[in-house]
C-alpha cells in the first residue's frame, strides 16, 4: 500500500529580523482570499493594508503589508511555549518588604 506525499504549503510573511516564515492567522488568511479574489491586482492598491505579526523563531513583532504575503513549502513552525517565569523584574518580589501598605 504506497501513500503518497502531498506536498504542504502555507500563506505567511517572511519576519523582518530573522527571515523566518511567519505563518498566517485564519483572520488573515480569510482577509487575503477576500482582496486577492476581487481583484488580482488589489493588494498593491491597498498599500494600508497593515498588521502586526510576532514570529515564532525569534519572538519579535512586526508590521507587515498584505503585499508582503508569500506561499510557503512546507508545514509551518509549531510555536514554542516558555514556561511562565513571571515578569524578570518581579522575581524577587517574594524577599522585598510589603511597605508601608502591606
Amino acid at each position: 500500500m504506497n501513500v503518497e506525499a502531498v506536498p504542504r504549503s502555507y500563506r505567511g510573511v517572511r519576519c523582518l529580523s530573522c527571515r523566518q516564515p511567519i505563518p498566517l492567522p485564519a483572520i488573515l488568511i480569510k482577509m487575503d482570499s477576500t482582496l486577492t479574489s476581487k481583484a488580482p491586482d488589489s493588494v498593491h492598491d491597498h498599500p494600508t493594508r497593515v498588521f502586526s505579526l510576532r514570529c515564532r523563531a525569534c519572538e519579535r513583532e512586526k508590521p507587515y503589508r498584505a503585499s508582503d504575503i508569500l506561499d510557503f513549502e512546507g508545514e509551518p513552525r509549531t510555536r514554542v511555549s516558555r514556561a511562565h517565569t513571571g515578569h524578570p523584574k518581579r522575581r524577587h518580589s517574594a524577599s522585598l518588604s510589603r511597605g508601608a501598605n502591606g
